[in-house]
């Protein structure tokens, strides 16, 4: 009965062995075949990048083609503030702020703009990357200002991406219809 146990227990011990080998040797075949067969993938995606940049003209004191340009890699909603103060030349702002039509006239080009109730002012058409809107301001100057005091027109603008639907709803609640925002 002694050399049936010690017989079974080196067959066991055989079996176990052949088995831990073609085991060893499945992996490192299948390890090699597919590391020759596999090619490297480049990685080619960009994340979106949402940007945006006031370009305008300022000759003589009168600042002109006022436009915002989408610097960014996919297509987007632009919007503009438009900020009056009466600056120093040390850069204190006056506490008053400038009335349009008293302290400065501005022709307003209108052409894709409307302002909202929020006050600022926003670009119906997405915009492309690369391209601009058409003029916010066609042309803007001072009529007067307080002694030490000289007019600053400021534009702040700020883009958000098309799509999804729901960024500009969210950040902005405005709701987009067929591709177009009208603010209230």
């Amino acid at each position: 009965m002694v050399k049936k146990i010690k017989k079974l227990n080196k067959k066991t011990v055989l079996l176990i062995v052949l088995c831990f080998f073609l085991a060893v040797c499945t992996v490192g075949s299948v390890w090699a075949y597919l590391n020759s067969r596999s090619e490297t993938l480049a990685n080619t995606f960009l994340p979106a990048k949402v940007e945006c940049l006031v370009e305008e003209k300022f000759e003589n004191g009168i600042k002109s083609d006022v436009k915002v340009r989408n610097t960014g890699n996919i297509d987007s909603y632009i919007r503009a503030t438009v900020i009056a103060t009466f600056v120093s030349d040390d850069g204190k702002v006056l506490a008053v702020s400038p009335k349009e039509n008293v302290d400065y006239t501005v022709t307003w080009a209108n052409s894709g703009w409307k302002q909202g109730q929020d006050g600022y002012w926003y670009y119906s058409d997405a915009v492309s990357p690369n391209n601009t809107t058409s003029n916010l301001i066609e042309t803007a100057s001072a009529n007067s200002a307080p002694d030490g005091f000289r007019l600053s027109i400021q534009i702040v603008a700020s883009a958000i991406q098309v799509e999804p639907d729901n960024a500009v709803q969210t950040a902005w609640g405005i709701t987009p219809t067929n591709g177009k925002i009208i603010p209230d």
